[in-house]
């Protein structure tokens, strides 16, 4: 998690569903899981989706900007009740400090040198503002936690549906109905991040490389939302029938994962794993990047090939039930959000597919390839990813 203080451990330490063990873990999960399990609000999503459309102008767009921009009023709004209003104002206080503190905690000097960041932060006036920025998207979000129970205990929220509430809503409400007692603190409350984004810009990336793949999605959710000139928002339901769609998103999320590796697990006690004795306090990650790159495991790995996940496809005939696809890992640790971040995919990509066509621009950096602009955390990241959009209607 990081030095005390430092940038980085302010923004994801505490007690969070991602660090937490044993009982503390159980207990978070529980409280945590039917805010997870349920229908989300893909009205929203779509909602969400045309307003992007407004400031989707034909020709390149950095799509990594935009679909950050979405993620963030996603997130936001599905998960505390809260707009940043990113899409329509990029530049304001809060997009500008997320953007503030997104950038500073990848630099590497910092990482390196963490005295720099707390006890001689004074030395830098930007990574100050960086920090300023933190505290008071960290304050804001006491706020919205301190108002949301409030609301909830004063029974303001029960006319709403379950799959219109926020996520913050059902979590305060499922630690109401524990009957052991168990309340989330708000540092708990405030722990995940989100990188649906990544996914996005990546898979619209493959369209435009992919011209076939691209019309066989498009005419798969034509199909099921028809080709009126239009904007049409899919429902739960339409979204399970896009079945190429999520083949699509499945091999994006496969060569194209946000992660390098899971979150490190210490050995609870001495155990032999494929041959290898691994001594009790070893410390363990999972190496996504190259599992899913692994020849042993991905016929032609490095190719983009989404019939691969096809019924009877090469997926279905993995040994292991389907452990070399790991992008949210897996068993009980399986990321929490991984439902959110599908069925806001599913939304994005289906409307910009009728909408849209791409194409990548011929002086495009990554025109033979993603270039990553660094590693940081085991989070990657990239630059500049222009794609050419062109309006169907």
């Amino acid at each position: 998690m990081g030095v005390k203080d430092t940038l980085i451990e302010k923004y994801i330490g505490g007690p969070n569903i991602v660090f937490l063990n044993g009982p503390d873990w159980k207990r978070h999960r529980k409280i945590a899981n039917p805010a997870f399990h349920r229908a989300f609000p893909v009205r929203l999503f779509g909602n969400l989706t045309q307003t992007m459309f407004k400031v989707l102008d034909e020709g390149d767009v950095d799509v990594m900007d935009v679909f950050t921009r979405l993620a963030l009023d996603a997130i936001g709004t599905a998960g505390f009740g809260f707009n940043f209003n990113a899409l329509l104002d990029k530049h304001n206080e809060w997009v500008d400090g997320y953007n503030q503190v997104k950038e500073g905690m990848i630099k590497p000097f910092y990482i390196f040198f963490p005295v720099f960041d707390t006890k001689l932060v004074h030395w830098f006036p930007k990574r100050q503002q960086a920090h300023k920025s933190l505290d008071n998207f960290l304050k804001m979000m006491d706020t919205i936690i301190i108002n949301k129970r409030q609301v909830i205990q004063e029974k303001k929220a029960n006319n709403i549906e379950d799959n219109e509430k926020d996520l913050l809503t059902l979590m305060i409400e499922s630690e109401m109905n524990e009957e052991d007692g168990a309340v989330m603190s708000n540092e708990e409350l405030k722990g995940g991040h989100d990188t649906t984004a990544f996914t996005l810009a990546c898979a619209v990336y493959e369209f435009a490389r992919n011209p076939d793949i691209q019309e066989k999605a498009r005419q798969e959710v034509i199909s099921i939302l028809g080709d009126e000139p239009e904007d049409v928002l899919p429902t739960v339901e339409q979204t399970k029938q896009m079945t190429y769609l999520n083949q699509v998103m499945k091999e994006t999320l496969r060569l194209h994962n946000p992660l390098i590796a899971t979150t490190s697990r210490t050995a609870t006690a001495d155990c032999e794993i494929g041959g290898v004795f691994i001594p009790k306090g070893t410390l363990l990650d999972l190496d996504i990047y190259n599992l899913h790159r692994n020849p042993a495991c991905w016929k032609n790995p490095e190719s983009f090939d989404p019939d691969r996940y096809a019924p009877g496809g090469e997926a279905e005939r993995q040994p292991g039930s389907g452990l070399a696809w790991v992008p949210f890992s897996n068993g009980g640790r399986q990321c929490i959000g991984m439902n959110f971040s599908l069925a806001q995919q599913r939304v994005v990509l289906s409307m910009l597919l009728r909408k849209y066509s791409f194409e990548q621009p011929e002086k495009s950096i990554h025109k033979d390839g993603i270039q990553k602009r660094g590693v940081a955390f085991g989070i990657i990241s990239i630059d500049d990813m222009k794609i050419n959009f062109k309006r169907r209607y």
